[in-house]
């Protein structure tokens, strides 16, 4: 178990209705990224998973000045377990920036057995899966509706990058209803 599991185990519910995958791990602690969605260490300035996920899935969020969400995040994270929330990775590891998108596929789908053994202990098939960046999207969403999953997503969920914010807030919120 990785470290980041052990962070993401602290937040985990007791039963998960929605399950969120996105493409691989954050890097170690301590490291920048906007994929420390579970790490609350630190502040991280670029949490744009964590921010935005919680201004989709929360309306009372969405105003909140980003520097208060994140001084607020034990409180959301606990929230967002509390309402039957997790998030998890189809990788279990970081992949860096460097990646291709064709190598990041290939990845995915080399990893996809052992994504399928995880969901067996997280998820049942009533469980709504919603998955995050266009990779995972087109390699594990036909799969997991064919293992007997249900996905919501009927497209892509963009990763909320620089650019992907705002549409990644619209499209998660019409999911999350």
């Amino acid at each position: 178990m990785s470290d980041y599991d052990k962070v993401r185990e602290q937040y985990k519910p007791d039963h998960i209705t929605t399950l969120m995958i996105a493409e691989s791990q954050p890097p170690a602690a301590g490291v920048q990224s906007s994929r420390q969605f579970y790490r609350t260490d630190c502040i991280y300035r670029e949490d744009r998973l964590f921010t935005n996920t919680i201004r989709a899935l929360y309306r009372e969020a969405a105003d909140i000045p980003e520097a208060t969400l994140k001084e607020q995040k034990e409180q959301w994270l606990r929230r967002f377990q509390k309402d039957g929330w997790y998030m998890t990775e189809a990788l279990t590891y970081s992949l860096p920036h460097e990646v291709t998108k064709q190598e990041r596929q290939k990845l995915l789908l080399e990893h996809f057995p052992a994504l399928l053994a995880r969901l067996k202990k997280l998820a049942k098939p009533h469980t709504k899966i919603i998955l995050i960046k266009s990779n995972v999207f087109e390699v594990v969403a036909e799969p997991l509706r064919n293992a007997g999953y249900t996905v919501l997503n009927q497209g892509l969920l963009d990763y909320p990058g620089r650019f992907n914010q705002h549409t990644y807030r619209q499209k998660l919120t019409k999911l999350a209803t």
